[in-house]
C-alpha cells in the first residue's frame, strides 16, 4: 500500500510544470501589458494640464496728435497803380505775420497785383536788403533795380513811391517812410520826387 501512494506523487509530479509555467507566462505577459498600456493610460489622466498664461491685452496707447498751428495771416492793403498811372488804388491781401510786417508788405508789393486792372509800381528784380523802425519811421533799404528797371516818368515816379509809402504808413507804428537804395540816401528814383528826407502819407494820390 505503501508503495502505490508513492507512486501516485510521483505521477502527479510531471503536471506541476506546465502549471508553473503557464502562471509565469501570464505574469510576464500582465506585467508588459499592465507598463505598456495601464500606467501610460493612468499618468495620461492623472497629468495636470499645463496652463498657458497669456499676457493680458493693452490697447495701443494713442498719441494726442498736435495740432499744426496754423500760419497767422493779417490783412493789409497793397497800393498799385490804375491803368493811366493817375491813381494808386487799394487792393487788400492777407499776408504773413511775421515780425517784420513792414518788409513782408513792400515784397508783396514788388510781386505785383493780383487783380488784372491794376499794374504794378515797382520795377521787377527788385530786393528787399533791409528794413528798421525808428521813432516811428520805417527805413526801407531797397536794391539797385529800383531805378535802374524803372520806366522813368514823373506819374511812375509818383506811383512807386507813394505806392510804398502809403503801403507802409497804415501800418502801426508808422507815420513815414524813407526809402534807401543799396543802403544809401538818394535824392530820388528817377529825377522828379526827393525821397531824401522821411515821406508822410498822402492820400491825394489815392483814387477816390
Amino acid at each position: 500500500m505503501v508503495k502505490n501512494r508513492k507512486l501516485k506523487k510521483k505521477r502527479n509530479n510531471p503536471k506541476i510544470v506546465p502549471l508553473v509555467l503557464i502562471i509565469a507566462v501570464l505574469i510576464i505577459a500582465g506585467y508588459l501589458i499592465f507598463n505598456k498600456f495601464i500606467i501610460p493610460a493612468w499618468e495620461r489622466y492623472t497629468e495636470k494640464p499645463i496652463i498657458t498664461k497669456e499676457a493680458p491685452y493693452k490697447e495701443e496707447e494713442i498719441k494726442e496728435v498736435q495740432p499744426v498751428p496754423t500760419e497767422e495771416l493779417v490783412e493789409v492793403n497793397l497800393y498799385f497803380s490804375d491803368s493811366q498811372a493817375m491813381y494808386l488804388v487799394p487792393e487788400k491781401r492777407k499776408i504773413s505775420q511775421t515780425p517784420s510786417l513792414a518788409r513782408q508788405a513792400v515784397i508783396e508789393l514788388i510781386k505785383g497785383p493780383e487783380s488784372s486792372e491794376l499794374y504794378p509800381t515797382i520795377p521787377g528784380g527788385t530786393q528787399v536788403n533791409e528794413v528798421y523802425i525808428v521813432d516811428d519811421i520805417v527805413y526801407i533799404d531797397l536794391s539797385e533795380e529800383i531805378f535802374k528797371n524803372h520806366s522813368g516818368g514823373s506819374s511812375g515816379e509818383l506811383m512807386t513811391v507813394y505806392s510804398i509809402v502809403n503801403t507802409l504808413t497804415e501800418i502801426p507804428p508808422i507815420e513815414g517812410v524813407q526809402i534807401l537804395v543799396e543802403g544809401n540816401e538818394a535824392e530820388s528814383l528817377v529825377g522828379h520826387i526827393d525821397i531824401s528826407m522821411p515821406l508822410l502819407r498822402d492820400e491825394d494820390w489815392i483814387k477816390p
